[in-house]
Order: C-alpha cells, then structure tokens, then sequence
C-alpha cells in the first residue's frame, strides 16, 4: 500500500498537535515540515497557506525543536518526511544550512530547495541549466554531512516545470543525493505529459509525490484581450474535480513500482485544510490499497 502524507502548508488554522490528531483520522502517516517566517504583513491577517500559519514554525525553532517533533510524531505513528522551506538555489548558504539542521534535528532527511526562477522574456536556457546545475553541486556538499538530500519539486516558474526538464538538473546527481518531488497538481499549469510517460522520464528520482487536484477557471468579459482571446486563470480544486484524471496518475506511479509516499497538498481553498485534508485522504485510500 502507497502511503498517504500531507504538507503542514495546507493546514494553516491548526496548531501542530491538532495537526496529529487530524492525521491519525485520516489515515496519514507522513509529514512535510513547515518551517518558514510569516511575513511582517500577514502576522495579525486570518490563517491561510501562504500566508498566516497557527502552529508558527520557524526555521530557527525547527533546529531547537526538532528532536521533540520528531518524538510527537514517532509517538503517533507518523514519520517526518522533509521540510519544505522558502528556499531556492539562490538562497546563501548560511540560511541553507540551518535549513539543513533543521531537518536532521527532525529526521525528515530531505529538505526542498527550488530552482530560481527562469527570466521573464527571451534568455539562454543551457546558460541558466549549467547555473543551476553547477549552484545544485554546491548545495548536495552542504547536505551531506548533516544526511540530508536535495529535492526539487516539479513547480511551474522554475526550470523543473515538467519531468523532461527536471531531468537536465537530476542526470548530474546520485538519486539519493538528490531527486524530485513529482507534482502533478504543478503540471496543471505547466509541464504535464501523459501520466505514464512523465513517470517513466523522470523515475529514478522520484523521491516523493505532492498530489492535489487542479483546474482552469474562464475570466469575465473584462479579461479578453484586444483581440477577443481570453485570458484564464489556473485554480486549485477538489482532486475529484481535477482536469487532470489523478487515478491514471497514481495507477502510472504504481504499474512503474515508485511506491513513495503521496503528499497531500490542496490549495482549492473552498474549505479549511482540516476538511480538505479529510476530503482528499477519503478518496485516495481508494486507489492506494
């Protein structure tokens, strides 16, 4: 059975043992750590994934409390599983290293770290492919003596926006060095292949899967250009409802035998994240078992 997890981004309204305790319902067995500073502006704002969180996480309380998050979770019957930072490769290596700490005083032993982002307009993509590649090779050497390994996730507006592209950054790396969380809700707005073959390219990396559901949503009249084409926008949704038929997706992970963890992450915001943690865990225990 593909074990379900859940990214503690989406579960803003809940403090850290509520988060268990919601887990432990749901059947979710692994977590994805949160450790990022709420901007000045959205401290006193309501909750919200990107924004205000409840359990208030810092990089800097991770490394101090990490040992005894990893024994609430172990004593739950969960398994820490990464951490996902507001980390990229241009960020220096001293907030690189304690995100790095961090994650072993947790034992999540991989810690996401992004590719900048690809230039607005024209640019030389081998120039900025060797940049991230050669910036990759100094972050692995970071990791390593602290156990950890480099992910990176499949994100639109990054040079790992689809597996094919993923792969330029991930063939210069050991797997367990470095490898890829397979996003599929990401290649909604950019990157997707057919299930089997994005799989397939990218395989031997796959360190973990984020899954949620998405869509495209039709703008008003004030939204066509002055050409008559019009503008869309890309929208989170209930995985049931996903433009993307997830049981190919998950059926395509399964027949290639990449039995990771799937990481629920739904940012439909048409309920709390209690509720579309609930909602989501529901329907994938039917195509896991």
């Amino acid at each position: 059975m593909i074990p379900l997890g859940v990214t503690a981004v989406m579960l803003p309204e809940l403090d850290f043992a509520d988060q268990i305790a919601l887990c432990r319902e749901c059947g979710v067995t692994h977590y994805s750590i949160r450790p990022r500073i709420i901007a000045d502006d959205q401290q006193d704002q309501p909750y919200s994934s990107h924004g205000n969180h409840k359990f208030d996480l810092t990089p800097a309380r991770l490394v101090e409390e990490g040992a005894a998050i990893r024994a609430q979770l172990a004593s739950a019957g969960m398994t820490p599983f990464g951490t996902l930072p507001a980390a990229d490769t241009a960020t220096g290596d001293d907030e690189l290293k304690l995100h790095l700490e961090g994650s072993a005083a947790a034992g999540a032993g991989r810690v996401r770290v992004a590719p900048s982002p690809y230039p607005r307009g024209a640019f030389n993509y081998e120039d900025e492919l060797n940049r991230q590649i050669e910036r990759y090779h100094a972050i692995v050497a970071l990791a390593k003596p602290l156990g950890q390994k480099i992910v990176i996730e499949t994100h639109n507006r990054s040079l790992a926006t689809s597996p094919g592209l993923s792969l330029n950054i991930c063939r210069h790396f050991d797997p367990n060095d470095l490898g890829v969380i397979f996003d599929i809700a990401n290649y909604q707005i950019e990157g997707a292949y057919q299930p089997n073959l994005a799989v397939a390219v990218i395989r031997d990396w796959i360190d973990h899967v984020h899954i949620g559901g998405a869509t495209w949503q039709a703008g008003g009249p004030g939204d066509r250009d002055e050409h008559g084409f019009m503008r869309q926008s890309h929208v989170g949704c209930d995985m049931t409802e996903s433009v993307l038929y997830l049981p190919d997706w998950v059926a395509a992970l399964r027949d290639a035998q990449v039995n990771v963890p799937l990481v629920i992450e739904d940012f439909s915001n048409r309920q709390a994240g209690g509720e579309r943690l609930r909602n989501g865990a529901e329907s994938l225990q039917q195509l896991v078992q």
